[in-house]
């Protein structure tokens, strides 16, 4: 394919985001905004990866982003300045242009961007796409299937703005033509910044050869603002869905469904609704994961059944054919395989084996106030409801503890421990 350097544009205020924070690093499905175009543009470059950010977001972008470079555009004069900020650190003849905010674009198309650029023995290559209300791009102006020039938004008279051919801002350059050009690029009237995309405007009249792609509208949004971003997560959810549906898997109501962006399904698995999925989670075949329920940073194994109303946190391994019941909280521990957990029970920081039984309202008692103490539960153990088990402690091999204990000893293996204060009856007077 050729090396490419890849510039990221991400010095933007971010004035139109409503939220909390930047809209750079809102997460979407699980990973902030700027991430999801780093992990794209590292698949094409590797670390030869350029943001060009500024001085109020650098620190956050640095302690979010490794292995790539940073530079801070100074004066803020617009896409064409940002660029140029980057010019000392590019190395490669050819140079991708990113947006930090566009982060449903893919790596196909950006490998369909390069082939077009070499096929075509272009000296610049751009992506373009069809807008349903085009409102807030750049129009593209074709004559004879060639391309004149991008006209922005606030440029365009009324017969250009109802063009629906939009710039999406994204193109592959010859770097070396690309840096002679810039700076022929003139101040706009208005915003009195320099745009990227007049570049083609300069590059048509000298003739400098040049083509464009198409691209999806979904695939090329902007996010602006909050409506954005609720916009771009639906598309990255449907994506999602359709990826693991066509797979085998089975989703009762999807569209209740939150799944994140390094989830892993396999075929198999059935998932109803109101259930959210987030980072790093493997459901391996065959599994049910009931309504309601919330997991996160853990592995199922197959054929168990999860939920309703669980939560299984991070750090957490359910073994093959076990139960989590309703309102059951799991919490960096190990289930091993046949083991039951049912209702209204916390296990925190426990290794529990298979076969094991763990009754209703059963909770371990893992935090002393300084420390997290581990909870060891041995093959075939039997739990007794509404227990609490106060670690750091073993319960060894077949032992039974009767419900309602509260077990502050290790527990030998094959006997019955029951701990409970004697019935007073108190007479009223």
């Amino acid at each position: 394919m050729g090396k490419v350097t890849t510039v990221i544009l991400a010095a933007g205020k971010s004035t139109r985001f409503k939220g909390s924070k930047s809209k750079l690093v809102q997460e979407l499905a699980g990973l902030p905004i700027i991430c999801h175009v780093v992990n794209a543009a590292k698949k094409i470059s590797g670390n030869d990866v350029i943001i060009v950010c500024n001085k109020n977001n650098i620190k956050n972008l640095k302690l979010l982003i490794h292995n790539c470079k940073f530079v801070v555009q100074k004066n803020q004069k617009g896409t064409a300045d940002a660029i140029n900020s980057a010019k000392k650190l590019i190395k490669q003849k050819q140079l991708l242009i990113l947006f930090g905010d566009v982060p449903l674009i893919s790596t196909q198309t950006i490998k369909k961007l390069i082939l077009n650029f070499k096929k075509n023995k272009s000296l610049a290559s751009m992506v373009a796409f069809n807008a349903s209300n085009p409102h807030g791009y750049g129009r593209i102006l074709l004559k004879n299937n060639k391309i004149l020039k991008v006209v922005e938004e606030i440029n365009a008279n009324q017969d250009e703005k109802e063009i629906k051919i939009c710039n999406s801002g994204i193109m592959l350059v010859d770097s070396n033509t690309f840096y002679r050009n810039l700076n022929s690029i003139k101040i706009n009237k208005i915003k009195k910044e320099k745009y990227l995309p007049d570049i083609f405007e300069i590059y048509s009249k000298k003739q400098i050869p040049f083509s464009l792609i198409f691209s999806s509208e979904n695939e090329m949004l902007g996010v602006n603002t909050l409506s954005d971003f609720i916009h771009a997560n639906k598309i990255f959810q449907n994506n999602l869905l359709k990826k693991f549906i066509d797979k085998g898997v089975l989703f009762l109501k999807p569209e209740t469904n939150y799944l994140s962006y390094d989830t892993v399904i396999e075929k198999g698995v059935t998932i109803e609704q109101n259930v959210t999925i987030k980072n790093k989670v493997i459901i391996k075949s065959g599994s049910l994961i009931k309504s309601n329920s919330y997991i996160e940073g853990a592995k199922i194994e197959k054929n168990c059944v999860i939920g309703p109303f669980a939560r299984i946190r991070p750090s957490s391994v359910i073994g093959n054919k076990s139960k989590i019941g309703n309102f059951v909280e799991v919490k960096n521990s190990t289930i091993g395989e046949k083991t039951s957990i049912s209702h209204l029970s916390y296990i925190g920081d426990c290794n529990v084996s298979k076969n094991v039984n763990i009754g209703a309202g059963t909770i371990t008692c893992n935090f002393d106030g300084k420390r997290k103490n581990k909870t060891i539960i041995k093959e075939g153990a039997f739990i007794g409801s509404n227990c609490s088990l106060v670690a750091p402690i073993v319960i060894n091999k077949n032992a039974k503890i009767g419900a309602g204990s509260v077990i502050t000893e290790d527990i030998p293996s094959n006997n019955l421990a029951i701990e409970r204060s004697k019935l007073k009856i108190i007479k009223k007077k």
